[in-house]
């Protein structure tokens, strides 16, 4: 049941204070010895509060360095691309690690107008810069002044972003060279260095003051100019000029807001965009589903305001602060992200040149996606949650699309080469507006169309906060923890707690049957566990479905 305030304005004593957060970040230090103060890179970077001593200034200073460390090892010795978002603490967290790269000699490509920079901007940049390192073209983009240092290897990048999570929350990730999210080998050298400095106290870790950097180490780059100019590369704009959408845009106060207004002058587009505007304490948005203030753009309750309004347009889109999610609105609501995947692919399958792409899912994307590819040919890659799966297989074209559940999903460009390696919800709605100017249907229509081919799934997802010993236990669980030979009325097929393409950790188990679905998992982000249930037997085999995971959670905390 939704909390009684979900889908209303933020009350103004709920804001987050901002200097006492900021405060926080400085003078609260990290101690190693509490658990919950140590670096812990889930399933993408590491995140937290400032005033829970979880996000501060060391924590911050002691990534950067342990980036530092390794980045050789890790393939880079070039420029790094460093982007953040508009949640408060990452203005404090983005000196910071201006400051450790300059200390430690590395060149930092930083936004020269307004700082924000989308995640997928980062990405971009990533691959278009070693595109040109691997090519051994001239850097005829770069000042003079810092060819020699931006010019010695291969880029990388740094996003300091907490994603949707709520105002008072921050968060730093890693991108290697590939552009994506560091993998788990990656991620866990960072984690394990980046604590001896906690350990230490800071000890060894290098830095200069912001207002002493040396200018030879800053590179303003123009990361909106660039991004916005390629789209065309990955978006058919002639189509969508042609039928003239009228599109509603929640830019949801993140870091692409000057990047949809430079889309719709640059592409000529009939978009109206709100929540534009700097806001870090985010006090235009409803509350969500749970009475907390989370700038999700996939849920109904984050998006009242323009689920409201989607009379007066043909669709609505939003975007959450770093831009790497997506939310897209019909007459007929918010579409469940796993819906709006399936017709994406389906749509880019059809009206591609992707022979022999396949499609990457992770293990709690619908089932329908196994449903259309078996239909169609298609080579499913089914990974673990986390976009990290999907980096190397987007940036050598195995796949067309990849996408996860939670709204976060890249594809390739037109040609069949790479476009991001990182989530990017930017394409993922703009591709939106060109599924209705092609199909003259909505996203939701064609979705609709499938599951009179393939049948109508019902999906959930249930996230119950827990402690991080419940999270551990459940991150172990085995085959043998389930010893039920059925699930909601149907024989059990599978038990596994690998995925399908590598057999990699799902980091939790996966039961299946022919018509269904049941994931238990922890967080790899938050201090909660998921159960994700599907099932194309309606809506009393899901409940079902759910009672069954919760048990089995329950059963296995109880030990």
């Amino acid at each position: 049941m939704a909390h009684a305030l979900a889908g209303t304005l933020v009350r103004s004593e709920d804001l987050i204070d901002l200097e006492s957060i900021i405060e926080a970040y400085y003078q609260i230090v990290p101690q190693y010895d509490n658990k919950e103060q140590r670096i812990s890179f889930g399933t993408s970077g590491h995140r937290g509060k400032s005033l829970a001593g979880s996000f501060n200034e060391l924590h911050v200073a002691a990534i950067a360095q342990a980036i530092c460390d390794g980045r050789k090892e890790f393939g880079a010795t070039g420029v790094c691309f460093v982007g953040h978002d508009t949640h408060a603490l990452s203005e404090p967290a983005i000196e910071t690690v201006l400051e450790v790269l300059a200390a430690n000699g590395v060149v930092a490509a930083v936004d020269g107008e307004n700082g924000f920079v989308p995640t997928p901007s980062v990405s971009r940049a990533i691959i278009r810069y070693n595109e040109i390192i691997d090519k051994q073209l001239a850097l005829d983009f770069v000042p003079a002044f810092l060819k020699d240092k931006v010019g010695q290897g291969k880029a990388d990048g740094i996003i300091i972003t907490p994603s949707h999570n709520p105002p008072d929350q921050g968060g730093i990730k890693y991108n290697p060279i590939n552009g994506g999210p560091a993998d788990t080998t990656l991620t866990k050298w960072i984690e394990t260095k980046a604590n001896e400095y906690i350990k230490n106290g800071g000890e060894g870790i290098r830095r200069v003051a912001i207002d002493e950097i040396d200018s030879a180490l800053q590179w303003e780059y123009d990361y909106k100019g660039l991004y916005v100019a390629e789209l065309e590369d990955v978006i058919n704009f002639d189509v969508i000029r042609k039928a003239k959408p009228k599109v509603l845009v929640n830019a949801l106060g993140g870091s692409g807001m000057a990047y949809w207004e430079a889309i719709s002058d640059t592409y000529q587009l009939d978009l109206t965009i709100i929540n534009n505007e700097y806001d870090p304490t985010f006090s235009f948005m409803p509350y969500d589903h749970d009475g907390v203030v989370r700038m999700d753009c996939s849920s109904a309750y984050a998006m009242a305001d323009v689920v409201k309004e989607i009379g007066q347009f043909d669709l609505a889109v939003g975007n959450d602060p770093d831009y790497d999610r997506y939310g897209i609105v019909t007459k007929a609501g918010l579409m469940p992200p796993n819906h709006f995947l399936v017709a994406a692919g389906a749509y880019l399958f059809y009206n591609r040149q992707w022979s022999g792409k396949g499609f990457g899912k992770t293990a709690v994307v619908t089932g329908m996606v196994d449903k259309f590819c078996a239909d169609n040919e298609i080579t499913v890659y089914e990974v673990p949650v986390g976009f990290k799966y999907f980096a190397s297989l987007l940036f050598d074209g195995t796949i067309g699309i990849g996408g996860e559940e939670s709204a976060g999903a890249s594809f390739l460009k037109k040609d069949g080469t790479v476009w991001t390696t990182d989530k990017d919800g930017i394409i993922m709605a703009l591709l939106a507006m060109e599924m209705w100017s092609v199909t003259g249907r909505t996203p939701d229509q064609l979705y609709e169309a499938l599951t009179q081919r393939y049948g109508t799934p019902v999906f959930t997802r249930i996230d119950t906060p827990c402690t991080k010993a419940t999270k551990e236990a459940l991150s172990q669980l085995k085959a043998s923890d389930v010893t039920a030979t059925e699930l909601a009325g149907e024989p059990i097929e599978s038990i596994r707690t690998t995925s399908l393409y590598g057999e990699y950790a799902l980091g939790g188990l996966r039961i299946t049957t022919a018509n269904s679905f049941l994931v238990a998992r922890p967080s790899g982000t938050e201090d909660l566990y998921k159960v994700y249930a599907e099932s194309f037997n309606g809506e009393d085999a899901l409940k079902s479905l759910l009672k069954a995971g919760q048990d089995l959670v329950n059963e296995v905390t109880a030990r």
